[in-house]
């Protein structure tokens, strides 16, 4: 074998070796795996193409940093892979050189493969366990990596981006998790932030832990600046994957199916004992979408976050489809200003990558008060609608139970040019719920009456003679009411009929972004 050869070897090995044994102890001793042993776990056998293995600081820049030391792969490795069968691009910083920092090297290895994303349109998924920046590298050179965060934008809605937050990320890893369109935390050890607790603790004299300051119960329950929270790595690989079998590679192909043995004739009767009788009780919607679509196929988004709408991934006859749904057990599955903000990410997120939208309602509305006023109500519920406006997806609505006021409208009431909007036999339709209407347009008469509380009853079952299912049905302002047992076959159909728009004249392209 040649010098250069064996110098080459030699070079790769050093590269391989990451920070070295003992850092690589230490990072197992915490219960995490190193970036090389994750992108093992990510990507198909053997089908890891790496770039930039040799690439090490730049030490001209150093001010404190040794220019003949040697930071193997500059603490982040990327390169272009197979994930279940479909190319990718993955990113991974490596806490055991320098804490995954930002430096120069680094940051330029993070615009080439965001490049190369953007070039070949595939999807990138990022591996983050990074402190932030290099105080050796970055001491008076300012941010030079705002280009990434740009570059990320631009991706948004091209290709699916996926953050997987492995570690205490903090300064450029906690902004491109937040850049990213799906957000996984590993539950205690992942943190987000924009500065860790010696930061904190330099800027306002705070003592704070990592999962007080921005771990997953900070982040996907509270902040919605993540999304699903897991308890191992193993998890988190498992569902980044399924994330991104319910997506297309790039914006210019559709969803891909997948096999199923779910008849789309299945029928379950246990719909008909789900939604009680009293309206004012709750149930849980998550045992309508269960039966209605896909056995076992629904992904729940930000299930522990404005949990008064649900927002998730399934199948119907193994085709994706996005569901949109309101939870009454949560505020009776009210419209507040997170839930709005959740559920108008995921509509932009299912536009943007051809995903059909399945809204199932049950909506007394957007959420009153003078806190929801406070906290924007008005218009997060408007951006609903407006996201709404803009999807250009097959769209499908099932009126549950109630379909009250404008919160109605950004749940896709009728009118919204849906493929078919369809009401189960007690949903109930107005501006306001009965109660609420009575009130509002009968309150002097119900102050002056001798008997309140029948006059209430009466003007109660008026409103109710003229709001219910078959009362919309005679209107037209549903296509049909249909038994509940019905549901997943009509809404197979219609989805069937709708991918009909699907034509060689006519492929998919790239709408628009999909904004953090």
């Amino acid at each position: 074998m040649s010098d250069w050869l064996k110098e080459l070897q030699a070079r790769r090995e050093h590269a391989l070796g990451m920070g070295g044994e003992e850092r690589i102890s230490k990072q197992h001793g915490r219960g995490k795996k190193t970036v090389r042993e994750r992108i093992d776990l990510l990507c198909d056998q053997g089908s890891f193409q790496e770039y930039g293995l040799l690439a090490s600081h730049q030490g001209e820049h150093g001010v404190a940093q040794d220019v003949n030391e040697v930071t193997p792969s500059d603490g982040v490795v990327f390169g272009i892979g197979d994930i279940d069968g479909r190319l990718a691009c993955v990113v991974g910083e490596d806490f055991t050189v320098k804490g995954g920092t930002y430096g120069q090297i680094h940051g330029l290895k993070k615009r080439r493969a965001l490049e190369l994303a953007l070039k070949d349109h595939i999807p990138i998924v990022w591996v983050l366990d990074g402190a932030g920046a290099r105080a050796q590298e970055m001491i008076g050179e300012g941010l030079p990596y705002g280009v990434n965060y740009l570059m990320m934008a631009k991706l948004s809605g091209i290709a699916p981006q996926v953050g997987v937050v492995m570690g205490p990320s903090a300064g450029d890893s906690s902004l491109i998790a937040s850049s990213c369109e799906f957000v996984i935390m590993v539950e205690g050890t992942s943190m987000l932030a924009a500065g860790g607790p010696p930061i904190v603790k330099a800027a306002t004299g705070q003592d704070i832990s990592k999962e007080e300051l921005g771990g997953s119960s900070i982040h996907c329950r509270v902040s919605g600046v993540a999304d699903n929270a897991v308890a191992t790595e193993a998890e988190a690989i498992a569902l980044t994957k399924r994330y991104l079998s319910y997506l297309p590679g790039n914006a210019w192909e559709y969803p891909p199916q997948a096999a199923t043995d779910d008849p789309v004739e299945r029928v379950s009767n246990d719909l008909l004992d789900i939604v009680p009788d009293d309206s004012r009780r709750p149930y849980d919607m998550h045992d309508i979408i269960n039966r209605v679509f896909d056995l076992d196929s629904f992904l729940e988004i930000k299930p522990q976050h404005a949990q008064s709408i649900i927002t998730g991934f399934a199948r119907m006859d193994g085709h994706p489809v996005g569901i949109v749904a309101n939870q009454p057990t949560v505020a009776a599955g009210s419209i507040t200003t997170q839930a709005a903000r959740k559920a108008r990410h995921f509509i932009d997120l299912c536009s943007a990558y051809h995903v059909p939208l399945v809204f199932l309602q049950d909506v007394p509305g957007v959420m009153p008060g003078p806190e929801s006023e406070r906290e924007g109500a008005l218009r997060a519920g408007l951006s609903l609608a407006y996201a709404l406006a803009w999807a250009d997806v097959p769209t499908i609505t099932v009126i549950i139970r109630k379909s009250f006021g404008y919160g109605a409208c950004a749940m896709a009431g009728g009118g919204s040019g849906q493929s078919v909007v369809l009401a189960w036999p007690g949903a109930d339709f107005g501006s306001l719920p009965p109660s609420s209407a009575v009130l509002a347009a009968h309150g002097k008469e119900l102050e002056a009456a001798e008997d309140p509380d029948a006059l209430r009853d009466q003007l109660m079952d008026n409103y109710k003679q003229c709001s219910g299912a078959f009362h919309a049905a005679r209107t037209f302002s549903v296509d049909d009411v249909v038994d509940p047992r019905e549901t997943r076959l009509r809404v197979a159909k219609a989805l069937q009929l709708a991918r009909r728009r699907r034509t060689q004249a006519a492929q998919p392209t790239p709408r628009f972004g999909v904004m953090p």
